[in-house]
């Protein structure tokens, strides 16, 4: 059952292994921020790519402001956290001696209203090209049953199934830090 429940709590977060692939960890609160923020985005790339597939339904309570209402509010809360995870992915992914601090620097002084727009298309796009098609299914299942739980229960199940299942892309910081 726990293992079933990592699968769709990872499917729900494509894009995070994109953006953390290359750390050494993040903090598991940093984690439960970046599926927090990017969720809309997430939701988005499903229905890109599911959209078709999968009843209905599940789609359009996915597209509901219900559903969507719970994360779009809590975005600027959790940008902070989701944007240390993007800036050690531009540090750990940069090449040359000294780069990778220059582009992190460059991503931490950038505002978010700049920021947050490129993001969250990145997200999109890396998440929709990840998303099996032959998975659509499953995690229009798993992310209709997690839906009725706050956002932020299901930004801290995410982290705590990653840190609980020793996933390594991305790994969860044994210290709490990243």
């Amino acid at each position: 059952m726990l293992k079933t429940l990592t699968v769709a709590t990872a499917m729900m977060a494509l894009a995070v292994p994109q953006i953390a692939h290359a750390q050494a960890c993040v903090a598991e609160a940093d984690l439960s921020d970046t599926i927090i923020y990017a969720m809309p985005s997430l939701v988005a790339a499903f229905d890109t790519k599911c959209g078709k597939s999968v009843p209905a339904a599940s789609m359009t309570m996915l597209r509901s402001t219900q559903f969507l209402g719970k994360y779009t509010p809590l975005q600027a809360k959790s940008w902070p956290g989701a944007k240390r995870v993007l800036a050690g992915y531009a540090q750990s992914k940069a090449s040359g001696a000294g780069s990778g601090n220059d582009i992190g620097a460059l991503i931490n002084s950038m505002p978010a209203e700049t920021m947050r727009p490129f993001v969250d298309a990145m997200v999109q796009q890396e998440a929709a090209k990840a998303i099996p098609a032959k998975e659509c299914g499953n995690i229009g299942r798993a992310i209709t049953l997690l839906a009725p739980l706050p956002a932020e229960n299901i930004g801290r199940l995410a982290g705590f199934l990653f840190s609980m299942t020793n996933v390594k892309n991305p790994a969860i910081c044994k210290n709490g830090k990243s």
